[in-house]
């Protein structure tokens, strides 16, 4: 707690055939973003998933070091020819992801499943 306000970050995990799903929820900030890292990076390297979708339903802010995350993620999945693309906003993280012009860095989709269909068929 810093300043009155908890920074949690939680990020669960689903597979779908070669597609991993990340679902953070909470906040990812300079105080979290390395939680959200070390989990992401654990689940790849753990499944050897091809494509990455990181819905966003639960996601309430992200901050540049997350953004910076996302940029570093997509990284990675470019380098494994595979795939990052993102669904599912909230109204005050899409306003954020379009002031950093982020909405165009990668694929983004209005639902979990979209994003998973388009996954497979790349």
């Amino acid at each position: 707690m810093r300043g009155g306000i908890f920074h949690l970050m939680q990020c669960s995990f689903l597979t779908d055939d070669n597609v991993l799903v990340a679902c953070p929820s909470g906040r990812i900030d300079t105080i979290t973003y390395n939680d959200f890292k070390t989990a992401l990076n654990a689940e790849l390297d753990r499944t050897q998933a091809k494509h990455l979708v990181i819905d966003l339903t639960d996601l309430e802010y992200v901050s540049s070091a997350g953004f910076r995350e996302f940029f570093l993620a997509g990284r990675r999945m470019g380098r494994e020819s595979g795939t990052l693309s993102v669904c599912s906003f909230q109204p005050q993280v899409k306003e954020l992801f379009e002031i950093a012009q982020f909405m165009t860095a990668y694929a983004v989709h209005d639902t979990r499943e979209a994003a998973v269909t388009a996954a497979k068929a790349s």
